[in-house]
């Protein structure tokens, strides 16, 4: 009994954090809600086409990946579609993010096709999409970007939001994928 008790006393029982695998770009996440594959990432002061631009100090992370929507219902990206919200970017515990940085903006999100409007996923297609994040121009002067991908949870609405409304929710960080944006890749 003692020596269970010196276990649970030393966290031995805990709940272990999460390892992600480490992977590069053009490696696919693939998990039961959506697929991700990183294909680029880049660093820059601005996005001409976008009407982007960073202010002294800041850069902006540029990355393009591959998503897509694994369920029968339409997404949104960065927003609610159709009474699921995904939460893939955002401010607030999405399911893809910069690893070691906080953004103080909601990160953006746009098609390379130059197709305007908010970005949606219909089911079962893969689609390219850019999205980009304002940082702070020290948490990337060695050129290296991280994307952290997590789990996603589906709940669905109980009491005040109807039954058929769903909401996506971060669980277990289950990859890092690491881009190297001075090699171009």
């Amino acid at each position: 009994m003692a020596g269970l008790v010196t276990i649970v006393a030393l966290g031995g029982l805990g709940r272990s954090e999460a390892t992600p695998t480490l992977l590069t770009a053009g490696d696919e996440v693939r998990m039961p809600l959506y697929a991700v594959t990183v294909l680029d990432a880049a660093l820059t002061d601005e996005v001409e086409e976008e009407s982007f631009s960073a202010e002294p100090g800041e850069t902006l992370v540029i990355v393009t990946v591959q998503l897509e929507n694994l369920t029968d219902r339409p997404i949104g990206v960065g927003l609610a579609a159709d009474k699921v919200e995904s939460h893939l970017i955002g401010l607030s515990n999405p399911l893809l993010s910069l690893t070691g940085m906080t953004p103080t903006e909601r990160p953006r999100v746009w098609r390379g096709d130059g197709s305007a409007g908010p970005v949606f996923l219909q089911p079962g297609v893969p689609s390219e999409v850019t999205l980009a994040w304002t940082a702070p121009d020290a948490v990337f002067a060695d050129g290296i970007v991280e994307l952290d991908v997590y789990e996603a949870v589906e709940s669905h609405g109980q009491i005040l939001i109807s039954a058929d409304h769903i909401n996506w929710r971060r669980g277990d960080l289950t990859a890092r994928i690491t881009v190297d944006t001075k090699d171009g890749r």
